[in-house]
């Protein structure tokens, strides 16, 4: 099979003519790729397949890699090969390759020679295993210094060497990206809530939104589609590399691929990867529709709204991911990223519609009061303020929702008894909805900062500790508490231990259906570790729920019913998790609950 852009990603200029790269091979060689399965129904990406470039001026020397990495493989890969460095640094700019295997002796250049022109080119340096006839420590030390990954001599190779250091290598380089990778998708996300604090224009933050996207994902186009009609809908932000057909403001009528369980399908959480239109379960009307905006593969992810009245979810619209210049294989993490903002998104939308609802009524209020008119322009004031200081304070995110609930408290005492029943119970609603709101926010924060504050470790005395916190939580009068007499001593972090133990506790005395309920606390040594019970007989959790509890912003109590943001559990698995421990639950409907965690010495 011959080189194309089929096979690997290109860039745009080479050493080589095309012709030249033409005459080099493209081998494939662990297991046989299913085209087919490129576009992915359940939403799930395939697994990576790696370029591997051999440099090697002996046919032969490049035929045992090639078995070599067949025979003992694990990594779906194709390789490619070049008989002198030239082509070899032109292989790699054309082809990008995931890991290159050198010669350290070419007909044209050295080893190092050749890394120190691949990294004078454009391209980013590959993982590179330097291979050599010879071994020579002076020349293995300078090629770790010009950043060579592993250095292995010809007459020692065996197939599992070479394996085990492609492995290695690629194990690492992944790590290395995988890092990276997080540390911008974590800029981003950020870069995303802050704008959310900032203000509810909410084109802003789609707009940051699609632009993090396109330059993290390394693709061409990111966009945002919002629907009007079941069929019908227009891409409202777009972020795009010059070169590619703009599709900002396009209405497009999506009737060759919504059918009409097509929104139902994005309801249930649907998502679309595909590496290749063309390869895809795609009709061929939707493939063309693609084609007219130059995709070659894309992600898309559903932005879906939840009411907060009725718990209706409702598809606003899409976020996409488009791959323009070649087909693309996406890997899992992208996809979770742009799930991610999707939620975000979501957030910003109902923010803005929420902010919204609430000026429109406070403006019809305003108009026959002139005093609430007064007030209003104190809060416009203050809110102006605030927003003058949102780079400065993260937490001016929940500063306009304490504002709103200010507002609402100053409307039911002062003009309470002059508007009719109906607007004290909106007024209500809106003291409920803000304050729902800041301990979703608040939850929020300390998720992130769960387990890692910078805390000095300190002697705890668990059971002192557990007194503290039952103290603070101020059960019922009638609620039953057991403690064991001896409870260990850790040489702990007690802010985090008090954080697990009050949302645990916390939980068994909110959920309980009596007021006469038993809570009962246990230790057991482990060996090297603890393992603490909190067990109550309340009403249980069917098990069918006993993962859901510890998901983020998972709650089986209506919030309407119960205030609850949903977070807790997700805090105490962090924490727990972050000190090399584990959380549990052992429940059973109307057989109470118990949940247990382990904790380090």
């Amino acid at each position: 099979m011959r080189a194309s852009e089929s096979q690997f990603p290109t860039r745009p200029h080479s050493l080589l003519s095309e012709a030249q790269i033409d005459k080099h091979q493209v081998d494939d060689c662990g297991t046989a790729i299913d085209k087919r399965a490129m576009y992915s129904e359940a939403g799930q990406p395939n697994p990576k397949v790696y370029s591997i470039l051999i440099v090697d001026d002996s046919e032969t020397d490049r035929l045992t890699y090639q078995r070599y990495i067949q025979s003992t493989s694990v990594t779906t890969c194709k390789t490619l090969e070049a008989d002198c460095g030239e082509v070899g640094l032109a292989l790699s700019q054309q082809y990008v390759p995931d890991l290159i295997l050198l010669d350290y002796m070419l007909p044209d250049l050295d080893g190092l020679e050749f890394i120190e022109a691949l990294n004078n080119s454009a391209t980013s340096l590959p993982p590179v295993i330097m291979l050599t006839g010879e071994g020579n420590e002076k020349i293995a030390v300078e090629a770790m210094k010009v950043g060579v990954r592993d250095y292995l001599v010809k007459r020692e190779l065996t197939p599992q060497s070479l394996s085990q250091a492609i492995q290695r290598v690629l194990s690492q380089q992944a790590l290395e990206q995988l890092v990276s990778r997080q540390q911008r998708q974590q800029r981003l996300m950020s870069a995303t809530a802050l704008r959310i604090s900032q203000s509810v224009d909410l084109e802003g933050v789609l707009q940051t939104t699609v632009d993090g996207i396109r330059e993290l994902l390394d693709c061409d186009r990111a966009a945002v589609y919002k629907f009007k009609t079941r069929l019908e809908g227009t891409i409202i932000a777009e972020s795009i590399l010059p070169g590619w057909t703009s599709g900002l403001g396009t209405k497009i009528n999506d009737t060759c691929f919504q059918t009409g369980d097509g929104l139902l399908k994005y309801l249930d959480g649907y998502k679309t990867v595909i590496s290749d239109i063309h390869l895809s379960k795609l009709t061929p009307c939707h493939v063309r529709m693609l084609e007219r905006f130059q995709v070659k593969a894309n992600l898309v992810v559903p932005i879906v709204l939840i009411d907060t009245d009725t718990q209706e979810k409702k598809v606003w619209g899409l976020l996409l991911a488009h791959h323009c210049r070649a087909a693309r294989e996406w890997l899992e993490d992208e996809l979770v990223l742009l799930d991610a903002l999707a939620v975000q998104i979501a957030i910003a939308i109902q923010k803005s519609e929420f902010v919204s609802a609430i000026e429109a009524r406070a403006a019809e209020l305003a108009i026959t009061n002139h005093k609430l008119m007064s007030t209003m322009q104190q809060l416009k004031e203050r809110n102006q303020e605030l927003d003058d200081f949102a780079y400065i304070a993260s937490h001016d995110l929940r500063a306009p929702l304490r504002a709103i609930a200010s507002l609402a408290s100053w409307l039911e005492e002062d003009i309470s008894d002059k508007i009719p029943d109906e607007s004290k119970e909106q007024i209500q609603l809106i003291q409920q909805r803000t304050q729902r709101l800041d301990s979703f926010i608040v939850g929020l924060l300390d998720y992130s900062r769960a387990g890692c504050q910078t805390l000095k470790r300190e002697p705890v005395d668990t059971r002192a500790l557990v007194l503290e916190v039952i103290e603070s939580l101020s059960p019922p009068e009638k609620f039953s508490i057991v403690l064991p007499e001896n409870m260990p001593v850790l040489n702990t972090y007690k802010l985090l231990m008090h954080q697990v133990f009050s949302n645990l506790i916390g939980n068994a005395i909110k959920y309980h259906d009596r007021e006469d309920g038993t809570i009962k606390i246990d230790a057991q040594d482990l060996g090297g570790k603890f393992s603490f019970s909190v067990t109550d007989d309340g009403p249980g959790i069917d098990p069918a729920y006993h993962q859901k509890i510890f998901g983020l912003f998972q709650t089986l109590n209506n919030r309407d019913t119960v205030d609850s943001t949903g977070i807790g559990l997700s805090i105490v698995k962090k924490i727990v998790e972050k000190q090399k421990g584990s959380l549990s639950v052992n429940s059973a409907t109307g057989k109470g609950s118990t949940f247990s965690f382990t904790w380090a010495q």
